[in-house]
């Protein structure tokens, strides 16, 4: 980040005739807290005085030599200056048009928008030339006539565009009418009844997409709850992409405005949505992140089923979703979880190990009886618990115990063998210790006392043969498995490391020896002092089913046969 003296009106205005003002303005100054503002308000007052022309600088060969975070740091002091310049308006929209397309793709390059129309808020006539040269066809104007209404906020105006012009005059007076401040409902009324047509004209998405997103920004303004139910019902109609992007927004920003009937109008028109309009499948995550804390989460759930069931669009891309799935409310998980088991779509019970964390040690308390299911499904269950949250064993005992605790006596024997075989066969760890301390109470606790006690005597056959030194692990044996693993933990390792959002923004160093480390930094005066960093471990641990290691073809055999599993 550069860093520079403020520099005097004489040395701005040298800087300019020098062709050099823009390396300037994409500096931070020395000085006060205010010193960008003296920086700022000096260039204000050598343009508003004509000595210097900051309007021309973003069309400079030094302009465009200005990259990445210098570049926004000039974008940023235009968006200041631009409302106090005495400026012509078509200069002043040549100057946004650039700086808007050297931002390119990024979230902040319309920025210099919102500062055209305080810029026309404070020069109303200029502004009206806008609107004017629009009318007349002007390109440059067009491209920024809704900045220009909004300023205005002539209602009427911004209608009579709608209405006249069948080009993108007519979506840029839409959203024009969206983003003024409409405090007289009648007018609002107006404006949405001149909107409501173009809900249904199927044939033009992208004018459809833009009536909706002006309609409802005009509706949440006054909370019309009946008329947005109603506007969505003609938007759901055979939507293109533009308009399911469209209704995402709307279940995202304006879900509180529909009935229910019409969430799920809307979401079962965005179940079409494509694999590939990442956008949209990214709003719709928000939306439904919100709905889970509302009335209508099932409805999120439900839509979610229908959408990961056939594998075209993965779980990845409800990651806002997943998060507040797994933080709350653990009995809907388990809900989730037992429907998407009993589906029998294979790209649904995959997604389930999404849901449940790898090192999530948190149990299910709960029981299956409530949902009412046959012992067949009840056993099913287990098996697709086991098939696929086998590497989870805490949340997969504790998806077993759920069926126990429903008491049913076809199903007690079946699952209390599961619970033997293959679960304490293979771990002997936090799933035993989950299952040694249920109490005594729990409806499932003398099944789970035949299985350890099942387990208890197996063990103690196995002991009572003693040590037989041919069956122990030769030297190379156990250096394969070394190997093995260290290949393994390597892999996670760089995974790990090509998925951090920090790894590449910080300096990597390798330490053979040593307790702790010197890095050496600079201060603002030029001289060096070292911060010590003592050295800590840290790590993360988790248990590995036995069989892995003594039997990993017949252990991968048994949990792909309880994958593929269906219900008859």
């Amino acid at each position: 980040m550069a860093r520079a003296p403020i520099p005097s009106a004489e040395e701005i205005a040298r800087l300019y005739e020098a062709g050099e003002l823009a390396a300037e303005l994409a500096r931070y100054h020395e000085g006060p807290e205010d010193a960008e503002e003296t920086f700022l308000q000096l260039c204000v007052e050598l343009h508003n005085d004509q000595k210097i022309d900051l309007l021309v600088v973003p069309s400079q060969p030094g302009f465009a030599n200005i990259a990445g975070h210098d570049f926004f740091t000039a974008q940023h002091f235009y968006c200041e200056a631009i409302p106090k310049l005495n400026a012509n308006v078509m200069a002043l929209m040549e100057c946004c048009r650039t700086l808007i397309e050297r931002a390119g793709a990024d979230g902040a390059a319309g920025q210099p928008n919102e500062a055209f129309r305080h810029w026309c808020q404070n020069n109303p006539t200029e502004g009206a030339l806008v609107i004017s040269k629009a009318r007349l066809g002007d390109d440059l104007a067009k491209r920024f006539v809704t900045f220009a209404l909004q300023a205005a906020g002539d209602v009427a105006t911004a209608i009579d565009f709608v209405q006249s012009y069948d080009d993108e005059r007519r979506l840029f007076a839409m959203a024009a009418l969206g983003r003024m401040p409409i405090d007289d409902a009648s007018k609002a009324q107006e404006a949405t009844g001149v909107l409501e047509p173009f809900l249904s004209v199927v044939d033009d998405d992208n004018l459809r997409a833009n009536s909706l997103f002006a309609t409802f920004d005009i509706l949440k303004k006054h909370n019309h709850a009946e008329k947005a139910s109603a506007f969505v019902e003609l938007a759901a109609k055979q939507p293109g992409p533009a308009t399911l992007h469209s209704l995402a927004h709307v279940i995202w920003l304006h879900h509180k405005l529909l009935a229910s009937h019409a969430i799920q109008t809307a979401l079962h028109a965005l179940e079409a949505v494509q694999p590939e309009h990442q956008g949209t499948l990214r709003t719709l995550d928000i939306g439904l992140h919100h709905l889970l804390n509302t009335d209508d989460a099932p409805l999120a759930l439900d839509f979610l089923t229908a959408t990961l069931r056939d594998g075209s669009i993965t779980i990845e891309s409800y990651q806002t979703t997943v998060s507040e799935l797994k933080r709350t409310n653990r009995q809907r998980l388990y809900e989730l979880i037992v429907r998407w088991f009993l589906s029998g779509s294979m790209a649904l019970c995959d997604s389930v190990q999404r849901l449940v964390d790898f090192e999530d040690k948190k149990p299910f308390y709960t029981s299956v009886g409530p949902l009412g299911l046959t012992p067949v499904q009840q056993i099913f269950i287990c098996r697709k618990a086991i098939g696929f949250l086998f590497m989870r064993p805490v949340v997969c005992c504790s998806i077993i115990v759920s069926v126990l605790r429903a008491g049913d006596p076809e199903v007690a024997g079946p699952v209390t063998d599961l619970l033997f075989d293959p679960f304490l066969l293979n771990y002997g760890g936090s799933a035993r210790d989950y299952l040694k301390n249920v109490a005594t109470p729990d409806a499932a606790y003398g099944s789970i006392q035949i299985a350890l006690v099942n387990d208890s005597a197996y063990y103690a056959g196995l002991e009572s043969t003693g040590e037989i030194k041919e069956l122990q692990p030769s030297d190379y044996q156990r250096d394969v498995l070394r190997q093995r693993t260290h290949d393994e933990m390597r892999g996670v390792r760089k995974d790990a490391e090509k998925q951090s959002v920090l790894f590449s923004m910080v300096h990597r160093s390798t330490l053979l020896y040593g307790k702790r480390s010197l890095t050496y930094v600079l201060d603002d005066d030029g001289s060096s002092r070292a911060i010590a960093l003592d050295l800590k471990s840290m790590g993360v641990s988790f248990e590995w089913p036995r069989r892995e290691i003594l039997d990993p073809v017949g252990l991968d055999y048994m949990l792909r046969v309880y994958r593929v599993e269906k219900l008859e």
